[in-house]
């Protein structure tokens, strides 16, 4: 009895444990189907042996999501055409939170205005173990074109760029092409062409004008080598340092410069142009005047007057130099009458002073200018 209550024991905890097994596999498993994820799709046309069903999707070398199913586009869309069909079909899943867990909506619109600007996914190797993953890349879109389909894809689209070694595969096939289309004889005439070049090289370079060349050659390499010294020793100097922010400070000012001053820049062209323009007008104008030929003749009747000017100058002139002579005669006799100039002023300034005064007394006793001074008064007391 005790035997079997102990296997009854013990079967309970086997199956206890295996229970707790399987529920922990189930959940650590199952977590990702509760986990929001946003799809994305991508075709290839080339092999993609070694990607396989949760191969991780990278975005310049960060983990955004897992390859979700493998497949070609002819199971996928009924509308593609047979030249398609070798398209093979990669669907992904894709973690938004990542990307501060924005709307599919959104994120659909994101990943095509990056499609314009070169976004691309590329299989790429992982180490040398042959395994592949999905790498999103930004690539030149001219030399990566997407590939030309005819459906409208179900979730957001990123077009596919060839893999590296499909790169190098089909470079060695281009090479490969190329040796192969050439003839034996066109090698072997190429061949020959080569060796008589060499030849008349050899020929040339044994003869005084081959040493000669060969020494100027010498010179020139001497040259460019001491040329690349002094550059190597102008780039190590420390002053060099400071130079190069300078000048790019002085670039940037005169960048500011030249940006606050464009409408300045443009209304001095402008007026430029105008005035350039008045001055052809002006120009072509003068241009017409000269060539008239009624020019001519009132240069012909301006040259007796011309004459007369010269003539009435001349006579100016002389007459300029008997004002001088006056002038100067009219300064000794100043200068010889100095004194009696002198008196005169003086006697001059006495007599305003009394013609001042008498004209103070007139405005106080106009009377007594035409009566003389009034009698003095009687004092009865001395009659």
């Amino acid at each position: 009895m005790t035997r079997k209550r102990e296997y009854f024991k013990l079967g309970l905890f086997i199956i206890i444990g295996i229970s707790m097994l399987v529920a922990m596999v189930i959940i650590l498993g199952a977590g990702r189907y509760f986990q929001t994820t946003y799809a994305m799709e991508t075709y290839f046309d080339e092999s993609i042996n070694g990607l396989a069903v949760g191969s991780p999707v990278k975005l310049r070398g960060v983990n955004i999501g897992r390859v979700a199913s493998i497949n070609f586009v002819s199971n996928k869309y009924e509308d593609a055409n047979l030249d398609d069909v070798r398209y093979v079909y990669v669907e992904c899943e894709i973690n938004p939170d990542l990307f501060d867990s924005i709307s599919e909506e959104k994120f659909i619109e994101l990943l095509r205005k990056d499609v314009k600007r070169g976004l691309r996914i590329r299989p790429t190797s992982l180490g040398l173990t042959g395994q592949l993953f999905l790498n999103i890349i930004y690539d030149d879109p001219k030399s990566n074109p997407p590939l030309p389909i005819q459906w409208t894809p179900q979730h957001a689209y990123i077009p596919s760029a060839p893999s590296t070694l499909s790169r190098v595969e089909g470079a060695i096939a281009t090479i490969s092409k190329t040796l192969s289309s050439l003839k034996k004889e066109d090698l072997e005439s190429i061949i020959k062409d080569v060796k008589s070049i060499v030849d008349s090289i050899d020929k040339f370079m044994k003869t005084d004008s081959g040493r000669e060349a060969g020494k100027k050659m010498l010179g020139i390499l001497e040259s460019t080598r001491s040329i690349l010294d002094r550059t190597n020793t102008l780039m190590a100097d420390p002053a060099l340092d400071t130079i190069l922010p300078n000048v790019a400070g002085t670039v940037e000012g005169a960048n500011r410069i030249l940006a606050e001053s464009a409408d300045d820049i443009i209304a001095a062209a402008h007026e430029a142009k105008i005035a350039i323009a008045s001055f052809k007008e002006v120009s072509d104008t003068l241009n017409k005047t000269l060539n008239d030929p009624g020019m001519s003749t009132a240069m012909e009747e301006i040259a007796p007057t011309l004459n007369n000017i010269s003539q009435a100058s001349a006579d100016l002139t002389a007459a300029v130099a008997k004002v001088h002579v006056l002038v100067n005669r009219l300064n000794g006799v100043v200068a010889s009458e100095e004194t009696n100039i002198h008196a005169i002023i003086t006697d001059t300034r006495e007599i305003m002073q009394n013609v001042k005064e008498l004209t103070g007394d007139a405005k106080r006793y106009p009377s007594g200018m035409i009566f003389g001074t009034p009698p003095s008064k009687s004092n009865p007391q001395d009659q």
